[in-house]
């Protein structure tokens, strides 16, 4: 008894308290930055929209990434993985309300109530026939020191990364599905480049042959104008492959099968002009706030958190409030009656003390664990600030090329122009009018790349900047059809023999 009131005169101010022990708040990042949270913001700069693949101006652009943002499968991954990040969630803030438990039985024979009832009678002789017993039990655990906090906490950290992670899948199905699309249109300028290249240099074939066939020029005049037609003609089956390549992406990005991508898609012969040109502002901090994995990071590092706080409730008692009622008798009718029945209601203490060294181990496991998420924190802002910084520079590179490319286009086309005339007019060489054909095909090609290299550059840079999710659609995911017969499937179930 004397021990019994010590232990509460002890324990008294724990009960009170109802503290939380651990680390309150997940570290601070390592690099120096502002100390700012990064959390989850729907401030978008006028200079970069979230939706910024409707800044192509391409209403059949904007369908596809509507398509895509609904249909494709692995947001549609994310999405149920977000849902049984919420079931967890909703699974431990269970765990803080009283928990009950019913169980009746059965049976004939002799129980331990039949025994029990014999040796108060000083009997020998044990009832043998139907017993009947139910009873129901109560349980609920005081979160005096933030066990159940801690695990909650955790749960919703996991389910805030879960939403994250779902974020930056959006992020790359906007990017990819935009990158696809452009790249079909681009592919389709670059095979009409190539086309009317050909039919160039088919053309000077056609003339070089006339002159050789006047006598005004030579064989080999002919066998190099050939070559050049050979030549430029091999650059279209490449291209036509590359193409189909990119519109079988797409149709999967939309969730259509590969042979499927949009009409609209396999009909564009040229890219949309993106309608802003410029670059946006080098917002580190903005970048950092708007971007899903530099989230889904932080939250991962708030559940490490969580998790210290989850261990260090080992090294405390576990009080909860108990309450049981049982009545067991011959038959049901007899559970009314006072004899029959037994209850009892109390707290009940458990603690594993003083042996507490599989406790500091935990703890010593969530800490390693807390470090190894503040480092993948750490290399996720990085990674982030470098992506924009390369993105920004490779975009701006990619324009002046673009720009200098335009202007040895239109030299190289004035350069063929008078090459031709004057090789008619047999002021100039077959060998000065193929070099300027085949410097006209180069640059008209290396121009090609040229913008496609831009509209890579451009997606890379959105992409780099987190936007496409802050206004996207909900995935809905499809109620799973199922074969009631294996010979349907796809791929049947395979048994093994047993030997």
């Amino acid at each position: 008894m004397l021990i019994s009131k010590r232990l509460t005169i002890a324990l008294l101010p724990l009960l009170s308290a109802g503290c939380v022990v651990g680390p309150g708040q997940p570290p601070l990042t390592t690099l120096p930055l502002a100390a700012k949270p990064l959390a989850k913001t729907k401030t978008i700069t006028p200079d970069t929209p979230d939706k910024w693949w409707s800044l192509y101006q391409d209403p059949a652009l904007n369908q596809a990434v509507e398509q895509a943002l609904s249909n494709n499968r692995d947001l549609r991954a994310a999405a149920a993985n977000l849902l049984a990040a919420q079931a967890v969630l909703r699974e431990t803030d269970a765990q803080k309300l009283p928990s009950t438990s019913f169980a009746a039985k059965g049976g004939y024979g002799s129980s331990l109530d039949d025994q029990i009832e014999a040796a108060l009678g000083q009997s020998d002789n044990i009832r043998t026939g139907s017993r009947y017993s139910a009873g129901i039990d109560l349980q609920w655990e005081l979160d005096l020191f933030g066990r159940l906090r801690s695990q909650s906490g955790a749960a919703q950290a996991g389910t805030e990364s879960a939403q994250a992670e779902e974020d930056g899948v959006r992020v790359w199905v906007a990017a990819e599905t935009t990158r696809a699309w452009l790249s079909a249109c681009s592919y389709g300028q670059r095979i009409g480049i190539a086309q009317r290249a050909l039919a160039q240099v088919e053309q000077g074939q056609q003339i070089t042959e006339a002159l050789y066939q006047s006598g005004a020029g030579v064989a080999l005049d002919v066998v190099r104008a050939k070559g050049l037609v050979y030549q430029t003609r091999a650059d279209l089956p490449v291209l036509k492959a590359k193409r189909q390549r990119v519109l079988a992406e797409l149709a999967v990005l939309m969730g259509r099968l590969p042979a499927n991508p949009p009409a609209q898609a396999l009909a564009c012969l040229k890219p949309p002009t993106l309608a802003y040109r410029g670059l946006p502002d080098n917002d580190g901090l903005a970048l950092l706030r708007r971007r899903p994995d530099v989230r889904e990071a932080q939250q991962q590092l708030a559940a490490a958190t969580a998790n210290i706080r989850v261990a260090t409730t080992d090294l405390y008692p576990r009080i909860s409030l108990g309450a049981n009622m049982l009545s067991s008798a011959h038959q049901p009718e007899d559970w009314g009656n006072s004899g029959a029945t037994v209850w009892s209601i109390g707290p009940l203490i458990s603690w594993s003390f003083p042996n507490i060294t599989e406790a500091r181990a935990r703890i010593a496991q969530a800490g390693a664990k807390e470090s190894a998420a503040l480092a993948h924190f750490d290399g996720t802002i990085l990674a982030a600030l470098k992506e924009l910084q390369v993105s920004l520079t490779g975009y701006d590179s990619a324009l002046q090329q673009q720009k200098l490319l335009q202007q040895a286009a239109e030299n190289s086309r004035q350069a063929l122009k008078l090459s031709t005339l004057a090789y008619q007019d047999g002021a100039a060489t077959a060998l000065d009018y193929l070099d300027n054909q085949r410097n006209y095909v180069a640059v008209q090609s290396e121009l090609a790349r040229a913008n496609t290299r831009v509209i890579e550059a451009q997606v890379t840079l959105f992409k780099a900047l987190g936007g496409g999710w802050q206004q996207a659609p909900s995935v809905v995911l499809p109620v799973p059809q199922r074969s009631k017969t294996a010979s349907s499937m796809l791929f049947p179930p395979v048994f093994k023999r047993e030997s």
